[in-house]
């Protein structure tokens, strides 16, 4: 068996194996779960959307102009949708190849400027992480940001510190896609950690601004990006202009928005979890990192990693998803503190060491109590809060990596922590998440309301709908037309949520039946389907 694993791990072979482990896990089950994530489904939905419009340069929801993203994910949906037809695999499975290109990417180059250990250990990291496989799984433009956001600043490493003219211009490139991915925000992290980087190592001079040919450079940038954005304002009398910079770039960095804020350090929080279970090491690699910044590739990812850090950090508006582009950076850092670790240049009796593992054995534990009372105290996932049993494979795995621990076997002990956290990814994704699907709210109710002739929302509905139903889905304006619906549509359907319905008359909504009721999963509205009474229902009731 130790052959085999040393065949399929060697040099030659190992890039290839880690992609095609990191496909395996990012695509696990990409096409057998429904379209259930709020943003997810508008995203899908406004791929669909443009595809069947032949309209590539407008992005649209319920076709009313979104302007939350850019359009570079839309398109390899677009071109998945041509290949594989408009279904859920279709939708997510650029994300997952994007995912395993971030992982092998982010292997190369450190395979090449710290050596094969570092490069394999800091794979592992990225595949080991239970965030990195739900980002990877989700049709949304984060596995493209993450990918191009990366590419971009180890391109520049790798132009500054191998001095290739081809390294430049990808450079320019890449940063140019990125800014087809999520905007501006390509430009600006990477910018400041570079200057920062630069600064430290007393080169931010004009010989080194000379050799980056910025001129040449922004040149090369503005021709990916700019012809879009202008056509798009154009197209759009500049709305989709305004609204993306205005409310989805500055918007979201100087106020809270749609409820996604928090103390200052849950920024860390989020990657403290998103690198579970080594982000246990993370304060040692930091401090490690630190202390060997003579070695300049370990300095510029620290320096990239703590940038998007404090950005988010400073930033108003908080999600997890935020910080997933610096994942790959710190995975570089607590790689080279595993190998370290095996070569026994830190004492592995030390008390931090222990400390790092008396952490990760308590949340293996916590993981699996923490989401069976959370199944258990959201209703909709009561009926199927015996799931969380399934994670209990985490725990097994980290006690018997503890054992190895103890009995001073490193190396394995690391080796069985990664192997349980990939598992309890696939678990997650074949086994537990088709049960909690089931009680998705549009996934319960799009087969009785599919053939309607008649389907309108008051105030908010679940955006999957849309992708479900491909059909324009109109607003009701007012109560007097909410009335009127209810008055000329009988067996007619109303999208809702149970907090906003509470704005009609009590008497109007006694002329509906509530086809389905249910909590949108992991989100917080809940989802009501109405169908009009008939005409004899509604007199008999009156």
């Amino acid at each position: 068996m130790k052959n085999i694993v040393n065949i399929i791990f060697s040099g030659k072979r190992l890039p290839f194996t880690l992609f095609i482990l990191a496909v395996i896990l990012f695509s696990a089950n990409i096409g057998g779960l429904s379209i259930y994530m709020l943003d997810e489904a508008k995203n899908t939905e406004c791929a669909r959307e443009m595809l069947e419009q032949k309209d590539y340069i407008v992005p649209t929801f319920n076709y009313d102009l979104r302007t939350d993203k850019p359009p570079l994910h839309y398109y390899f949906m677009i071109l998945s949708y041509k290949i594989f037809g408009v279904n859920e695999f279709a939708a997510r499975l650029f994300s997952a190849l994007f995912g395993a290109l971030t992982v092998l990417m982010t292997f190369l180059y450190t395979r090449r400027f710290l050596g094969e250990r570092s490069g394999l250990w800091s794979a592992i990291i990225l595949l080991a992480s239970i965030h990195m496989a739900l980002e990877f799984h989700m049709a949304v433009p984060d596995p493209y940001l993450v990918f191009f956001f990366c590419w971009t600043l180890f391109l520049f490493y790798a132009a500054y510190k191998e001095k290739k003219t081809r390294d430049v211009y990808l450079f320019y490139l890449a940063a140019g896609l990125g800014v087809l991915t999520k905007g501006p925000v390509v430009i600006a992290i990477p910018g400041m950690a570079i200057m920062i980087f630069l600064f430290l190592q007393k080169k931010l001079n004009w010989r080194t601004v000379k050799f980056f040919r910025p001129w040449f450079g922004i040149i090369l940038l503005l021709a990916v990006c700019l012809p879009w954005y202008i056509q798009v304002g154009l197209d759009t009398n500049w709305e989709w202009t305004k609204g993306f910079f205005l409310k989805h770039n500055i918007g979201r960095f100087t106020d809270k928005m749609e409820g996604h804020g928090g103390f200052f350090l849950i920024t860390l929080g989020y990657i403290l979890l998103g690198l579970f279970p080594f982000s246990v090491f993370f304060f040692q690699s930091l401090a490690k990192g630190w202390r060997e910044r003579k070695n300049d590739y370990l300095l510029f990812n620290e320096i990239a990693a703590l940038s998007i850090l404090l950005f988010f950090t400073v930033s108003k508006t908080k999600l997890p998803n935020y910080t997933v582009p610096a994942y790959p950076f710190f995975a570089v850092l607590i790689g080279t503190y595993l190998v370290s670790l095996f070569h026994k240049e830190i004492d592995i009796k030390s008390k931090s060491v222990k400390a790092s593992y008396i952490t990760l054995l308590a949340f293996s534990f916590l993981i699996p109590v923490g989401a069976y009372i959370a199944f258990s105290l959201d209703k909709s996932l009561f009926p199927v809060r015996n799931v969380a049993f399934w994670l209990l494979v985490l725990p097994v795995g980290i006690i018997y990596a503890f054992i190895k621990f103890r009995k001073g076997n490193i190396k394995q002990s690391l080796i069985v922590t990664a192997a349980t956290t990939m598992l309890t990814s696939l678990i997650i994704y074949w086994i537990a998440m088709p049960v909690i699907d089931k009680q998705n709210p549009v996934t319960q109710s799009i087969a009785k309301i599919k053939n309607a002739q008649e389907i309108v929302f008051w105030e908010k509905y679940n955006p999957a709908f849309s992708f479900y139903l491909k059909r324009h889905i109109p607003e009701l304006q007012d109560s007097v037309d909410f009335r009127n619906f209810i008055m000329n549509n009988p067996d007619g359907i109303v999208l809702t949520t149970t907090q906003k319905i509470t704005d009609i008359n009590p008497g109007l909504v006694l002329r509906t039946n509530a086809v389905s009721k249910g909590k949108d999963l992991f989100e917080t509205p809940i989802t009501l389907v109405l169908k009009v009474k008939s005409t004899n229902q509604s007199q008999q009731n009156d």
